[in-house]
């Protein structure tokens, strides 16, 4: 069967219909039944490509000339649906399968099976499958989409890491598997080939050397190469956000983020430790519990439970990254850092006077870090 250039471009047909469509650019001497009996789930509805499109002929067997059809999302086959890349932040660099050379993506851009995504430094990149799977990928990492040969799989993780709603993963050392529709969890390929996972929500398996791990929320599990996965860590609880217990951090008067004064800070204490900290935790209670969902922080005012959000379900803030610009698209850094949770800092001692844009992302103990929330003004100057 000859082979199907895909270009994939997302439509609605306006006055017409507001069918959700897909562009494929066909090489000459296709026919509609070939393309069909590919890409189409049932092969029989050829026919309906006729109402889309104008053809030199309605007959499934004549080849037609190189051109584009438009095809209803509805009708194509799950792993030949476009992804669409719905954020990307700094570098971040694709290239087509059969291609050698990386091309800069476009904002809400269609990508295809066998696709590769790359990120440089301090980039991001988010992809969501029409299939509703997500993917986060973060710097100095490289991903292969729906690669072919390795069924049940949207995303193989060559490089770097990632975090994924609902996504199936292969690494060189592991696979991983959502079992529930809303399993989030957030994966790392090391320089020797370890996988660590790590779930926010639901649970996943990790499988490797034949043999599979369930890991839950707010649990880790590590697969080095040519082993067995791990069994799997419970993640420390959060740490405190003063004045919230542990168990309230959702509570909607929760302490802010501040950053008043030109200072920066998260506002958090040390938790106790040792026997002092044993005899204090309640007992019979679970400290987990109210924990919220993840998510991302969009508000100027990041409320106790936000900050959780910016990082995880049920794992501590290790440290922050604190970037400060003078524009709002971050193209010229006057700060760029990372700091420990607990630090206060003073960017009237750092930055000369003037009002700059400052954003923070959260990094966790185990150093994933998440997304950037929205840039904020802070005015930095002694009065």
């Amino acid at each position: 069967m000859k082979t199907l250039l895909l270009s994939l471009l997302l439509s609605f047909s306006g006055l017409v219909s507001a069918e959700e469509l897909q562009t494929m650019t066909v090489r000459p001497g296709d026919t509609l039944w070939s393309i069909s009996n590919t890409y189409l789930k049932d092969p029989t509805k050829w026919n309906e490509l006729l109402k889309y499109n104008r053809l030199p002929s309605s007959d499934p067997t004549r080849a037609l000339p190189g051109m584009e059809l438009k095809v209803p999302v509805r009708l194509v086959k799950e792993q030949y649906r476009a992804a669409k890349l719905v954020y990307s932040l700094n570098e971040v660099l694709y290239r087509r399968t059969g291609v050698s050379d990386w091309q800069n993506v476009a904002l809400k851009m269609d990508l295809f099976k066998n696709d590769t995504l790359r990120t440089r430094a301090d980039a991001r990149a988010d992809v969501r499958f029409y299939t509703g799977e997500i993917l986060n990928l973060y710097p100095n990492s490289i991903a292969i989409l729906r690669p072919p040969g390795r069924k049940n799989t949207d995303v193989e993780l060559l490089a770097g890491e990632m975090r994924g709603l609902r996504s199936r993963v292969v690494t060189a050392s592991a696979r991983i598997t959502p079992k529930t529709k809303d399993t989030e969890f957030g994966a790392r390929l090391n320089n020797d080939l370890t996988t660590l996972v790590q779930v926010y929500k639901g649970k996943a398996d990790v499988e490797a050397q034949g043999k599979t791990v369930e890991v839950a929320a707010g649990f880790a599990a590590e697969v080095k190469m040519d082993m067995a996965p791990s069994e799997p860590v419970k993640m420390p609880a959060l740490p405190e956000l003063e004045p919230v217990a542990q168990t309230a951090l959702a509570s909607s008067g929760g302490t802010r983020l501040k950053t008043e004064g030109g200072v920066v800070s998260l506002n958090m204490k040390k938790v106790k430790t040792g026997p002092e900290a044993a005899a204090a935790l309640p007992k019979d209670k679970d400290l987990t519990k109210g924990i919220p969902e993840a998510g991302n922080v969009n508000d100027k005012n990041i409320d106790a439970n936000e900050i959780v959000k910016m990082i995880s379900v049920a794992n501590p803030v290790q440290s922050y990254h604190l970037q400060v610009s003078r524009d709002q698209n971050f193209t010229s850094l006057a700060l760029d850092k990372n700091y420990d949770a607990f630090a206060s800092i003073d960017l009237n001692d750092l930055l000369p006077p003037g009002n700059y844009y400052m954003r923070i992302a959260l990094v966790d103990l185990l150093g994933f870090e998440g997304k950037f929330s929205a840039p904020r003004q802070i005015a930095v100057g002694k009065k």
